[in-house]
This record gives C-alpha cells, sequence and structure tokens, in this order.
C-alpha cells in the first residue's frame, strides 16, 4: 500500500517504522530534525512542511495513496489535516488520532472524510474497567460479534509446585490459546504443565475463564471496591470518569494543586481528589491506602509509574497496574510483577496497526505487547467446507451456538458462525490470507 503519516512523534515513527517494511511511506511534519531522525533509521521518503498548510501537499497530487494516518498531538491538526488531504490528493482512507472523541462522533468526521478514529485515553480507561469484572485477570480484549472474551491472567498459586496441565483448562466453552513464559510467547500444547509466573491467555465464555482465573491466581483480590490513582493528567481523569460505578470508591492523588483543582471540578462527587507528594509511606496509612484493592500509576512518566507500583508493592497491594508509555519498559514492569496496560500513545499505535489490518470481513486483535495477534470474522452457512490451517503456533476454533469447537477437520457450517484464529506474530501474514480467502 501507499501510505501517507501526518506526524513524527513517537507515534508516528512507530507507525513508520512498522509499515515501511511491507509498505510505501511518506511521512510528513514541520520538525525537519525529526524527519532526518526518522531516515537514518527507517526507509521512507519525507516532506518537510506543515501539514495545516495546503501547500505541504502540493507534491501528492499527482499520485494515488491507500491511507492517510493523522498522528500529531493536537486533535485540531489532525482534523485538519484530513480536511486538506480530502480536498487536495486522492486517499482511500483517512484513519486520525483523537483525544475528543465529540470530534469523530459528530458530523465533522463525515464531512472530513475520516474513515475511522481511534481514542486512545477511551481505550486505556476501558482496558481498566473492564478489570473491575475480571479482577484476577491482567487485561481483557472484547472481539467483534461475541460475547467470548480473551483474558490475560498470572500464574500464581500458594503451591506452586502443584501441577496443573493445559488440558486440565481446556472446555467446550474456553480454551488455553497461549503463554508468555519468560518473555516468549507460545501457543501450549494440550500436556504442556503450567508453570508459576506464566501469562496464561484464555479465549471463551467469560464465566468460565473466571473461574479458571481463580483457581491459577490466588493472590489477586476476589473483587475491587476501593481504587487509588496516582496522577490527575488528562488520562487519570479519563480513568476514575470509566471506573466510577455506585459501589466503587476511588481516590485521586496528585501533587499539583491546580491539577487537583481542576480533577475535582470535573469529577465532582465520583472521585476523592488528594492533593499530596505523595512521597511519605505514612501516607499509606493516613489516606487509608493500604486498604486499596487496586493501585494505577497513570502518569506520563513511565519511571515515575514503576516506583508508584513499586511502592504499593511494599505496602502489601497486589494489584498495581503500571500505564506503561513506552514499550522499552515494557517487560521490566512484567517482571516486577505489575499489570501493564497501554498507554494512550502506545494504544494509538496498536489501534491503528489492527484497523488497517482488519478489513469489512475479517477483523484483528493484538495482545501480548504485540507478539501475538488474533482474527475473527463470520461465517454464514454456505455448501462448501472450511479446512483447518496448518502450522506451529496457529489455532483456530469455530464459535457456534454459544460453544467453541477446534478447527482441526473440515468443517461444513450449517449456521452462521464465528471463525477465530490465533497465531505467533511470526505466522500472521499466513493466517490473514487464510482467513480472508475463505
Amino acid at each position: 500500500m501507499d501510505i501517507i503519516i501526518a506526524g513524527v512523534g513517537g507515534v508516528g515513527f512507530r507507525l513508520a517504522n512498522a509499515l515501511s517494511i511491507a509498505h510505501n511511506v511518506i511521512v510528513m511534519d514541520r520538525n525537519s530534525e525529526a524527519l532526518s531522525r526518522l531516515q537514518e533509521s527507517v526507509d521512507v521518503l519525507t516532506i518537510s512542511g506543515n501539514v495545516e498548510d495546503p501547500k505541504t501537499y502540493e507534491a501528492l497530487k499527482e499520485r494515488s495513496f491507500d491511507l492517510f494516518i493523522a498522528v500529531t498531538d493536537s486533535d485540531e491538526i489532525n482534523i485538519i489535516s484530513c480536511l486538506i488531504a480530502q480536498e487536495k490528493i486522492n486517499v482511500q482512507r483517512k484513519i486520525v488520532r483523537l483525544r475528543n472523541e465529540f470530534f469523530a462522533r459528530s458530523t465533522i468526521a463525515q464531512k472530513v472524510g475520516i474513515s475511522d478514529a481511534v481514542f486512545p485515553y477511551e481505550l486505556t480507561a476501558l482496558s481498566l474497567r473492564s478489570l473491575l469484572d475480571f479482577p484476577k485477570a491482567n487485561n481483557v480484549k472484547s472481539f467483534y460479534k461475541t460475547s467470548f472474551k480473551l483474558v490475560s491472567v498470572r500464574v500464581a498459586r500458594e503451591n506452586s509446585n502443584e501441577q496443573i496441565p493445559v488440558f486440565s483448562l481446556n472446555s467446550n466453552y474456553v480454551s488455553v490459546v497461549g503463554i508468555d513464559r519468560d518473555k516468549k510467547f507460545f501457543i501450549p500444547s494440550d500436556d504442556e504443565m503450567l508453570l508459576d509466573k506464566d501469562m496464561l491467555y484464555l479465549f471463551g465464555a467469560q464465566d468460565d475463564i473466571r473461574q479458571i482465573c481463580s483457581q491459577v491466581n490466588q493472590n489477586m483480590p476476589r473483587s475491587i471496591k476501593n481504587i487509588v490513582i496516582f496522577g490527575a493528567d488528562m488520562l487519570g481523569i479519563e480513568i476514575a470518569k470509566v471506573l466510577c460505578r455506585n459501589n466503587i470508591s476511588i481516590k485521586i492523588i496528585e501533587k499539583d494543586i491546580t491539577k487537583c483543582n481542576n480533577a475535582a471540578q470535573i469529577l465532582q462527587d465520583k472521585a476523592t481528589v488528594i492533593n499530596s507528594r505523595y512521597g511519605d509511606i505514612r501516607f499509606y496509612e493516613e489516606e487509608g491506602l493500604k486498604n486499596a484493592d487496586m493501585i494505577i500509576a497513570s502518569s506520563s512518566n513511565d519511571e515515575e509509574n514503576i516506583v508508584k507500583c513499586v511502592e504499593a508493592k511494599e505496602q502489601g497491594i497486589e494489584k498495581v497496574v503500571a500505564i506503561n508509555n513506552d514499550i522499552v519498559h515494557y517487560n521490566l514492569m512484567h517482571s516486577l510483577g505489575m499489570m501493564v496496560i497501554r498507554g494512550p500513545k502506545i494504544n494509538a499505535y496498536y489501534s491503528i496497526l489492527e484497523v488497517i489490518g482488519s478489513s469489512s470481513l475479517v477483523r484483528e486483535k493484538l495482545f501480548c505487547g504485540g507478539e501475538a495477534i488474533g482474527f475473527i470474522r463470520e461465517v454464514l452457512p454456505e455448501t462448501r467446507f472450511i479446512y483447518p490451517i496448518e502450522g506451529e503456533n496457529i489455532l483456530a476454533f469455530i464459535i457456534q451456538n454459544d460453544a467453541l469447537m477446534l478447527l482441526n477437520k473440515k468443517f461444513m457450517p450449517i449456521d452462521t458462525s464465528m471463525l477465530v484464529c490465533f497465531c505467533k506474530k511470526e505466522a500472521a501474514e499466513k493466517c490473514r490470507k487464510w482467513i480472508n480467502a475463505l
């Protein structure tokens, strides 16, 4: 594909690096130094200029493009750049990163020809809300046209010597679709034994997954009633807005008094906002933070989030969540026993990749830090068989009548069903071709 990326910040740089492997990529930005750094490591073309200026697009008028991706840090600039692209060049799809959902869910999106919009702040907050329904889990992902979930949970049992074979967890309603062990993802065989600290990926019915989570993890709380959020920036406020329920107590801790006042004004009685530098362990006792079921470190600084989570674990709080803003800190956070939730920039990156890979028939979902991928599509009743896909680290299922059936032999759909496939990223292209060709 021929792709234009507007913006060479953290998200734009990573997208250019990932997409340039298989596509022709042009990156536009007014920061010529950042463009030069990009060209030193990535095989892309660059255009130095203001993406809000129609003159910047003059050199592209005689060509056709498959994608225009606007990922600057400003909603207004992203929308204006899409509007100019709509007028000045021939482009099939426009994908935009937005903080304010109003822009894309109003008539503005249609007027500027936005095909897809991603809301990374909202996505980060929704990832955390799913943990209220799966308190033992590390992460929860939803899939297109099914209530089945993909849930990751850390194996942590009081008797770590007790062996649990994978086949004992599989049923007609749930299956183990991956294990992350010592920073390596693989799809296990039925006779694989779970080890302490394995990250287990389960796909299936929600109630069945909850039971398995309780079986394999005996450390995390059974329910989440008290939540502490460190940080009252835009993300911290968005998280509080999404997590607030009638039976949930939320405290936001922030050292900047101006941010405290802003958060208190926005959230009103939905959360308690406390102004503190939160560097004293006595603070945990004085404000009752030791009773928290979940601590969330939500700043844009990964090092600060790691420190807050380490302090919380030292106070005996098991469920500590670090917002991950830079992928280089992902493994460190995991190794320190923290739950890791994608920050807005990483969420924007992965969400855009998922949008690019998805089509009207097949949807894609990245997980395990991008090391694994899931595909899903609807299968209608017809007169030809679906044959299984072969290969290592590939697993395919049919969801039919609220049950999960391993696709290990030819299958004739007699009712509308869902076809799901999980694989390591190395097998992604093979799986993508197979499921799209059905």
